[in-house]
């Protein structure tokens, strides 16, 4: 998606609102980068415990309860970056009739164009568009990520500047809601019934409990206004 930056960051944080929607925000840009197909950089970072180190700080400054970021690290099933990149593309990317486990919010119900065109209207709403050179997708759980990491960025700015924080908010319920609130918690159902890494499926089962809290935190906090 093309936005000013992968992954936009806020300074001078002031009050419990900024940094609520600036970690909400900090954790959606992490997510995304997860998702996304592992090199040997984030393997690192996944065997020695710095992802779950740093998704747990995270967990700790979010407005609300959410756990599972200590399980984001390997256990003694993977040892080498090979198999784990081996196992993202079983679980994720190819098999005879695709992959177990899909990252696409399209296949988990309903008409796939349709999903895609109700994505697309909103980042085009925002004035985002996603990167033809980078092959995206509307409904892929990182394009999808990326854009919730773009509005809770947003929303940040807004809190600082006085400026309409319900409309940004809206936009986060509703999307969270006819998206990755609807399906993610779909595919770590699939994922559960996996024997795969226990990292994809601790993974996919944070992804799945955050958006359905960060749902009810956005649907509350734009009810409250």
């Amino acid at each position: 998606m093309s936005t000013t930056a992968a992954v936009m960051e806020i300074h001078e944080l002031h009050g419990a609102a900024e940094t609520a929607a600036a970690t909400r925000s900090r954790l959606y840009a992490l997510l995304g980068l997860v998702f996304g197909f592992p090199d040997e950089e984030l393997f690192a970072d996944v065997r020695d415990g710095t992802l779950a180190q740093a998704a747990g700080e995270l967990c700790r400054a979010l407005p609300y309860a959410l756990d599972g970021a200590g399980a984001l690290q390997l256990g003694t099933d993977t040892t080498s970056y090979a198999d784990f990149a081996s196992e993202y593309i079983r679980l994720f990317d190819v098999g005879t009739a695709g992959p177990p486990c899909p990252l696409y919010g399209g296949v988990y119900g309903g008409d796939r164009m349709k999903v895609m065109e109700d994505a697309t209207r909103f980042y085009n709403f925002f004035g985002l568009r996603t990167a033809p050179e980078l092959r995206e997708l509307p409904d892929h759980i990182t394009t999808e990520l990326e854009f919730l990491h773009y509005l809770t960025f947003r929303e940040t700015e807004a809190r600082q500047q006085e400026g309409d924080v319900g409309s940004l908010l809206r936009a986060e319920r509703d999307f969270l809601a006819r998206h990755l609130r609807k399906w993610v918690p779909k595919m770590a159902g699939r994922v559960s019934k996996q024997q795969t890494c226990a990292f994809f499926a601790a993974l996919v089962d944070f992804a799945a409990r955050f958006v359905i809290a960060d749902h009810a935190h956005a649907a509350a906090s734009a009810a409250s206004l």
